[in-house]
C-alpha cells in the first residue's frame, strides 16, 4: 500500500517557464480555487467537451497538498491583466507502478503562444523530480491523458518522448428499456452500498486491485473523488457461502450534474467497478451493472455511462454491450517510463520558440 508525503512545496518546485507576452507565472495553491475554477470554464466553454468540471472537483485537484506540485500563469498586460491564463499540475499515483500524471491548460484567448509547450517542459521537470523524491521500489512513470480534440497536446506530448500506452473507452447506454438482472442463485446478494462496508469494500477493492497488478489504495486515497457519489446507485455484491460474508464485486456511481447541459440530457456514470478473480466467471458484473442501471432510471436518468480500460480486455467490453452500452468516445494515456536511479534534469530536453 502506498501512502505518499512530499516534503517541502516550493523547494521541490523546477524553475518556471520565462516570462513572455506579459504572462508570469506563481506557484499553484489551494487559495487558487476560484480563479482555477474559472480558468478550467473558460476552457471547456471553447473546447466543448462532453463533460464540465464542477467546483467540488477542482476542490479535489488541489486536497491533499503534498502530493501535487503546480504553477499558473498570470497575464500582466492589457484587459487580462491579472487573470489566471494557465496552469500545470503533475500529481503522484499508485498504479501498476509508481506515476506522476500531468494535466494542465490554457486560456483560449491566449493559445498558439507557445505556452502549451512551456507547459509540458516544466510538467517533465516536475514530475521526475517528484519521482525522484519518492524513495519506494517499484518502476515508475510519467504520464498524460490526452482526449480526441487534444491534438496539439498530443504532439508536444510524443516531441517530449512520451509514448502510447493504452487506450481508454467511452461507454453509453440509454436507459430504456432496461435490461435484466440476473440470478446470482441463493448465497450471492446485490445489496446497495452503505458506510458500514466501506472499509471492507476497500479492502476487496485492493485484493482485486493486486489480483489485475495495481496498487493497492490507502484510506485517504480510497475516499478521494466522492463529492459526486450516489449511494443509492452504488451496489455491492456479497458472497455469503461461508460463515463470513465476502464481497464478490461492487459498483461505485456518480451523479455529474454540471455535465447535463453540454449532454443534453440527464445521466449517471458509473466511477468504479470491480469482481473478485473467484466470481468472474459467473454473472457477478452483469448484475451489478445491471442494478445500477435500474437505480439510475428509478430516479430520472435518461443515459448511464462509463469508462474502461483496454486493457481490462474484451471480456468486459462484451458484457457491457450486453448490457446496451456502445462505445462513444476514446481518450488515450501517453507516459515516459522512468529509471528508478536517473537523475533529475536540470533543464527541459527541448525548448520551444513562444
Amino acid at each position: 500500500m502506498v501512502s505518499f508525503q512530499l516534503t517541502g512545496n516550493e523547494d521541490s518546485i523546477p524553475p518556471f517557464p520565462p516570462e513572455h507576452h506579459g504572462i508570469t507565472w506563481r506557484v499553484l495553491t489551494e487559495d487558487d480555487l476560484h480563479a482555477l475554477g474559472a480558468l478550467i470554464a473558460r476552457m471547456e466553454a471553447r473546447d466543448n467537451p462532453p463533460y464540465r468540471t464542477a467546483l467540488a472537483e477542482v476542490a479535489e485537484m488541489l486536497s491533499l497538498p503534498t502530493q501535487w506540485r503546480g504553477i499558473v500563469g498570470i497575464a500582466t498586460k492589457g484587459m487580462a491583466s491579472g487573470r489566471m491564463v494557465a496552469f500545470a499540475q503533475t500529481r503522484l499515483r499508485a498504479s501498476a507502478r509508481i506515476e506522476c500524471l500531468c494535466q494542465g491548460g490554457v486560456d483560449p484567448d491566449f493559445r498558439r503562444i507557445g505556452l502549451g509547450r512551456a507547459l509540458v517542459d516544466w510538467q517533465i521537470l516536475s514530475a521526475q523530480a517528484m519521482l525522484e523524491r519518492y524513495k519506494g521500489n517499484g518502476s515508475r512513470a510519467i504520464v498524460s491523458y490526452v482526449e480526441n480534440w487534444q491534438d496539439d497536446l498530443e504532439g508536444a506530448l510524443k516531441s517530449q518522448g512520451f509514448h502510447w500506452e493504452r487506450t481508454y473507452y467511452d461507454l453509453r447506454a440509454k436507459l430504456r428499456p432496461l435490461p435484466a438482472i440476473p440470478s446470482l442463485g441463493s448465497y450471492i446478494s446485490i445489496e446497495q452500498w452503505s458506510p458500514q462496508w466501506d472499509e471492507e469494500l476497500r479492502q476487496a477493492a485492493n485484493s482485486i486491485a493486486q489480483q489485475q497488478g495495481r496498487t493497492a489504495m490507502t484510506e485517504e486515497q480510497w475516499s478521494m473523488g466522492r463529492s459526486s457519489f450516489v449511494p443509492e446507485w452504488s451496489f455491492i455484491a456479497v458472497d455469503r457461502r461461508s460463515d463470513r460474508p465476502r464481497i464478490a464485486g461492487f459498483v461505485l456511481s456518480s451523479k455529474y450534474e454540471q455535465d447535463w447541459a453540454a449532454l443534453g440530457w440527464k445521466e449517471g456514470y458509473i466511477d468504479q467497478i470491480g469482481v473478485g478473480d473467484e466470481w468472474r466467471t459467473g454473472r457477478v458484473l452483469d448484475a451489478l451493472v445491471a442494478t445500477s442501471m435500474s437505480a439510475q432510471a428509478q430516479d430520472g436518468m435518461a443515459h448511464i455511462a462509463t469508462g474502461i480500460a483496454q486493457a481490462e480486455g474484451s471480456a468486459m467490453l462484451s458484457v457491457f454491450e450486453y448490457l446496451g452500452f456502445r462505445v462513444v468516445g476514446q481518450s488515450r494515456l501517453y507516459a515516459i517510463d522512468v529509471p528508478e536511479a536517473q537523475a533529475c534534469w536540470t533543464r527541459p530536453p527541448k525548448q520551444y520558440e513562444c
